[in-house]
Order: C-alpha cells, then sequence, then structure tokens
C-alpha cells in the first residue's frame, strides 16, 4: 500500500512538473497557452528535454546514476526558473484549471471523470505478460540495479554485445528507471500504475482540447466527446487496435504513440489549420515532433507522415511556402534520428564496452 501511494503522488508531482514546464518555456518564448494545452505543451517538452540529457550519455554507455544526477539538476533549475520569474502565472495556472472545472460541474463531468477512472483501473488490473512485458519492465529492472543504459538485455539480462538501437534511441524506459531509483519502487509498479495512468489522463486531456477546438471553446461539449471516445475504446479492445493498447498496454511506449503523440501532432495541425501564424500552435507541433522519439520510437516515421500530410493540405488549400518551410524544421529531429536507425539497420554498430 506505501509503494502504490507513492506511485499515486508521482503522478501528481508529475502533471505538476510538466505544467511548470509548459510554463516555464512559454515565459522564454512569450507565448500565451491555455491551462489545458500548457499541460499538454509541458509534457512534450519535459520528455524532450530528458531525451536532450539522457541519448549523450547512453551512446557514451555512462553509469545510470549520472543521468540521475543530471536530470536532478535540471529540474532544480527549472523549477527555480520557473519560481522565481513566472510565480503569479504558475497561481493563475492553478486557478483556471479550478475554475474550468467548476465551469463545467455536474454530471456530466462525474460521469466522465468515474468513466476515465475506470479506465485506469482496468489498465492497472490487466495481467498482460507478453515478450514485449518482460522486455520493457526488464529493461527498466535492469537499468536501476546494473546502473547502465541499455547494456543488458531487459528480457533476460544477459550482456548485450552491441547497443540496441532500436531501443537506446529514445530515452522512455530511461526516464521509468529515473522514477524507480528516486523513488525505490519497482518498475512494474511505475510502469503499469503510473506511466500507464498518465497515457489515459493525457489521452482524455488531448482529446478535451481538441474538443474545445471543434466545438469552439464549448467545455461541456468537448467533455461530451471525451466521454464518448472513451466508451467507444471500452467497446474496440481488439488485439493490436489503439483501444487495446490504451487499456491493456498503455504503459508501453507503443501506447503512448498511438494514444498521446499521434493525438497531440492532430491537435496541433487542427490549430494550425485554423490559425496558421499564430507562433502558440507552431511551438505545440513543435514540441510534439520534438519529443515523438522520445516518448516512443514507434513514432519514428509515422509522427512525421501525419504531419507533412496534414501540412501539404494546408499548403494546398492556401499556397503558402511557410508552412512547408516551417514543416520541415518540425519534422528534422525525426529525420536524423530515422538516418541514424537506417544505418544501425545497415549494419552500423556501437560495441558494449
Amino acid at each position: 500500500m506505501i509503494q502504490l501511494a507513492v506511485c499515486m503522488l508521482t503522478l501528481v508531482l508529475l502533471g505538476i512538473e510538466w505544467g511548470i514546464y509548459g510554463i516555464g518555456i512559454q515565459r522564454i518564448f512569450r507565448l500565451k497557452m491555455s491551462a489545458c494545452e500548457t499541460e499538454i505543451f509541458g509534457f512534450f517538452v519535459y520528455f524532450g528535454l530528458f531525451q536532450a540529457a539522457a541519448l549523450p550519455l547512453i551512446l557514451l554507455q555512462r553509469p545510470f546514476h549520472e543521468l540521475v544526477w543530471l536530470w536532478l539538476a535540471v529540474l532544480g533549475v527549472i523549477n527555480l526558473f520557473v519560481l522565481f520569474t513566472s510565480g503569479k502565472k504558475l497561481a493563475g495556472f492553478l486557478r483556471s484549471i479550478l475554475a474550468g472545472i467548476w465551469r463545467m460541474k455536474g454530471i456530466l463531468l462525474a460521469a466522465v471523470i468515474l468513466l476515465v477512472l475506470f479506465v485506469c483501473w482496468f489498465q492497472a488490473t490487466q495481467q498482460y505478460m507478453g515478450w514485449d512485458t518482460t522486455d520493457y519492465i526488464g529493461t527498466v529492472n535492469t537499468t536501476v540495479y546494473t546502473d547502465t543504459m541499455y547494456v543488458y538485455e531487459g528480457n533476460s539480462g544477459v550482456m548485450a554485445k552491441v547497443l540496441n538501437l532500436r531501443y537506446a534511441l529514445s530515452a522512455f524506459y530511461m526516464h521509468s528507471a529515473f522514477l524507480c531509483s528516486l523513488t525505490s519502487v519497482g518498475g512494474i509498479m511505475v510502469q503499469k500504475y503510473v506511466l500507464g495512468t498518465v497515457c489515459i489522463l493525457m489521452h482524455g486531456l488531448i482529446l478535451f482540447a481538441m474538443g474545445k477546438r471543434l466545438f469552439l471553446g464549448q467545455e461541456k461539449k468537448a467533455l461530451f466527446m471525451t466521454g464518448l471516445v472513451f466508451v467507444m475504446h471500452l467497446g474496440f479492445q481488439t488485439m493490436y487496435s489503439t483501444s487495446d493498447f490504451l487499456m491493456i498496454r498503455a504503459y508501453e511506449a507503443k501506447g503512448f504513440c498511438a494514444n498521446v503523440v499521434l493525438p497531440a501532432m492532430f491537435l496541433a495541425i487542427l490549430c494550425l489549420w485554423e490559425e496558421q501564424d499564430k507562433r502558440e500552435h507552431w511551438a505545440l507541433l513543435s514540441a510534439v515532433s520534438f519529443a515523438s522519439v522520445p516518448v516512443s520510437m514507434s513514432s519514428l516515421v509515422i509522427a512525421p507522415a501525419l504531419m507533412v500530410i496534414g501540412m501539404l493540405a494546408q499548403w494546398l488549400s492556401r499556397r503558402s511556402f511557410k508552412v512547408l518551410w516551417r514543416c520541415f524544421l518540425c519534422a528534422l529531429p525525426n529525420g536524423i534520428y530515422l538516418i541514424i536507425y537506417f544505418l544501425y539497420s545497415q549494419g552500423f554498430r556501437i560495441m558494449i564496452k
């Protein structure tokens, strides 16, 4: 029970951190987003920066504890920066969340909250144990216990001969190991109870933000749409569907790709379709693209493909070459990852020391 309580506390603290990161970057670049979009934006900024800290250490095969201390230092600097420069904005962010909840008060809000909580509970109680499960959770545990990153095979515990860039190019599971190291909670609990719940809650938040765009700011209609999509997930839980990865395997990076990264990418494209020159929308698209691989290697091709299709449609309707140039810049991080992964598939190897 104590470890479960720690998991719930970790979940709350992560939500606060993503809000802080969203506010901090908005402060630096003078952006202004709604509370809902700030949380989504902060989520992707957080994982993008974590990747920037972790990937060099992974490729250099440095000890895991160096990443732990480095990221704690980054957390401290960013939190202090936001506290001293945007303390009032942080308080306003919390007030706007409470005000939004108060505006939507009623049976509909209670029903949607209970539905989302039920999906969280359902996901946490599933006993799916596939090869992927042993590999991913094993990777988290071996990282903590051996103080190495991607040096040991997660599913067997055997020391690898080469760095497997199929997984090592994304620091998603290293972040889970970071949480394990910080909380002294095992990998399976962090994955199932923390990351699995994060996937579901972020999916719901993105759906709500999308609904507000589709229904011109009408929060109750957006709330109804969010609840309706979750009901549909309950009815479409088939093997390898988006719903399966939300309700059974939400803690896996693939679950985040299907239910967080791609919907967030679509949200950013939807915002740009309405206001193609607004800096906040391009910032959201850039953050989602920048963090798509850090959140999930499955996003390597599919996320930029979705972005290119959406931006081509916008260019064809409005004939603005500025849209294509900005789209190219947003897709550049994925292009670099893709080149590295292509070289790996053609025989390029980083030998384990």
